[in-house]
């Protein structure tokens, strides 16, 4: 069997190339490497019909994959996919890849790469600070220790979807790269954290406050004598989901991310 096409996404994007392959109704097998990951994207007479990466499969294993901007490809000639996850149009997909690509450019020039680190940054007006369900969601996995791949993973997300959000806090100035991955936040909060964190909490909810929060520092299998920084948005982001009024949870927000950052 003869390959075909070989080289890496650096010098060639995958999106030039699955339009390539689709241009010239190919069928086959496209593989790709990065590091210790993997990826197969098949098409059927220039149609996409199946693709896998890692636990993500079909249309959303293909924008993972297009999130690559480096690794290995090769693509094999007449190889049959083993089953057919992909229902959208091929034209859709390229679209959206193309819309995605355009973004990608933008993101470069604040993230240095999806291996990438972040803190939250200690600096900078809260004032604006107004974030969106998913925005928490993704503010509760930066810890300083976890890459934009490893967060996706975690919140079974698109690594573009991900590095999107993580740009925009970038630059709203919530957030900051890592230049050495290996920085991490000190090992637990001090006593300063969960006084402003009842204070507030109790503030909105009333005397059930406290109790809420030692609950779910019980479902985190944590204690408060000694919780971790790392899990210390994530804790703000799930009792944040308690209060009912929109307003009122927004602005217990930003209040704490103005705690988180000091």
């Amino acid at each position: 069997m003869v390959e075909m096409l070989k080289g890496n996404l650096a010098q060639l994007s995958l999106l030039d190339i699955l339009k390539m392959l689709s241009s010239g109704k190919r069928s086959g097998r496209l593989d790709m490497h990065q590091g210790s990951k993997s990826g197969e994207i098949y098409l059927q007479y220039g149609s996409l019909v199946h693709a896998v990466t890692g636990v993500q499969m079909g249309e959303k294993g293909v924008y993972t994959l297009l999130g690559w901007l480096e690794g290995d490809f090769s693509f094999t000639p007449d190889i049959e996919a083993p089953e057919q996850s992909i229902s959208l149009p091929t034209e859709q997909i390229l679209l959206e890849a193309a819309r995605q690509a355009e973004q990608w450019e933008d993101i470069k020039e604040v993230i240095s790469s999806t291996e990438a680190v972040f803190n939250i940054s200690p600096s900078g007006s809260t004032d604006t600070v107004s974030l969106k369900p998913i925005e928490w969601q993704i503010l509760a996995q930066i810890n300083g220790q976890r890459s934009i791949i490893e967060i996706a993973e975690i919140l079974e997300l698109h690594e573009f979807e991900v590095a999107k959000i993580v740009f925009s806090l970038t630059t709203a100035g919530l957030l900051n790269e890592l230049k050495d991955a290996k920085r991490m936040y000190s090992e637990v909060v001090d006593d300063l954290f969960f006084d402003q964190l009842n204070s507030l909490f109790t503030e909105v909810m009333g005397p059930i406050g406290p109790v809420i929060i030692d609950d779910e520092i019980r479902l985190l299998r944590e204690d408060r004598v000694a919780f971790p920084q790392d899990k210390a948005a994530e804790l703000v982001e799930r009792i944040s989901l308690e209060i009912s009024d929109g307003a009122k949870r927004t602005q217990f927000q930003k209040q704490m991310v103005a705690v988180l950052r000091g």
